[in-house]
């Protein structure tokens, strides 16, 4: 019998065939999957360097925001050092003359030189530390680097945001009330920017009830669950369809040039990123209250 006769050769061929179509589709397939995949993932890179930079750009905007208190917090002792530097090439320029003189001055020269000599050098130790203490902040704050979550004191967190924002808060009454708190897992460079997104708007927002005094309350406490922060101003408040829209990425009431809008999505972005809750509660024309609940 021919094979071409044989229904059992004819059905293998067949059988053979559909097999070598199927695997050619499964192999198109995957081939487009794969590179569907690789799209993907080009794009999952792309959103992901457009978010870190998102990120430093509001880390910028804010140091631009605190600049002319910065500026004006770094002058302060810089004014003193100078002066002190010029008093010291005087005393110094006085100790040689009355050295080469031998006059029976010299001695009343010595003393008031020995007496004005230590508040003058602590003076002058004070201001370096003010200025270094800042600029180390500063750069502390601004570096674009990520690290890994690590646990961190709530307390020691809010207090180098408050000594960050020191010059705006020159007029700001601030009440602290720290219960004993389990420290919290968190990137500390993000943490810090949650936290001073939070508190410069609260800043903004008694700036704008001037007739007000400026009045800031952080409170710490926990649950079996969670560790709760809580941040209160007194300012303006928000309306019902702002308090609805404040964490839209873009979305901003301030002025032109006076924000850009990301700050508060950029705070629930990392909040969620730590498995954190926020809850926002305000009344408009008498404050706010920021309460973030991070897990225990």
């Amino acid at each position: 019998m021919n094979h071409d006769d044989n229904p059992y050769y004819v059905a293998f061929l067949r059988e053979k065939q559909a097999r070598t179509e199927v695997e050619q589709l499964l192999e198109a397939s995957t081939r487009q999957l794969y590179e569907k995949n690789l799209l993907l993932q080009q794009k999952i890179n792309q959103i992901q360097q457009q978010q870190q930079s998102m990120i430093q750009q509001e880390k910028m905007a804010l140091l631009g925001t605190l600049a002319a208190g910065i500026a004006h917090e770094i002058n302060n002792p810089l004014a003193f050092i100078l002066s002190n530097v010029e008093t010291f090439g005087n005393y110094s320029q006085l100790l040689l003359k009355t050295v080469q003189d031998q006059q029976h001055r010299t001695t009343e020269h010595i003393m008031l030189v020995a007496e004005d000599l230590p508040e003058l050098i602590s003076e002058t130790s004070e201001g370096l530390a003010r200025i270094e203490a800042i600029v180390k902040n500063l750069l502390f704050f601004a570096r674009a680097d990520s690290d890994s979550p690590t646990d961190i004191q709530l307390a020691e967190a809010l207090e180098f945001t408050l000594q960050l924002l020191q010059p705006m808060l020159h007029h700001t009454e601030l009440h602290r009330n720290f219960l004993p708190v389990a420290s919290v897992r968190f990137q500390l460079n993000e943490l810090n920017q949650v936290l001073l997104n939070i508190i410069v708007n609260a800043v903004q927002a008694y700036e704008a009830v001037p007739e007000r005094a400026n009045l800031i309350q952080l409170h710490l406490s926990q649950t079996e669950q969670h560790v709760i922060c809580k941040i209160c101003d007194n300012g303006c408040g928000m309306s019902t369809d702002t308090l609805n829209r404040m964490f839209d990425a873009f979305f901003t009431t301030k002025d032109v040039g006076c924000g850009t809008g990301v700050g508060m999505a950029i705070v629930l972005r990392a909040l969620q990123q730590h498995q954190c809750k926020i809850e926002v509660h305000s009344e408009l024309g008498q404050g706010t209250e920021v309460a973030i609940f991070f897990p225990r």
